[in-house]
């Protein structure tokens, strides 16, 4: 449960970085 807890957590933040770096080419 600690393993779906952490991958739930990490989405977000993948998802934010690759729009991140969409963004800034």
């Amino acid at each position: 449960q600690v393993f779906v807890a952490l991958v739930i957590a990490l989405i977000p933040g993948i998802l934010a970085f690759r729009l991140a770096t969409e963004l800034y080419k």
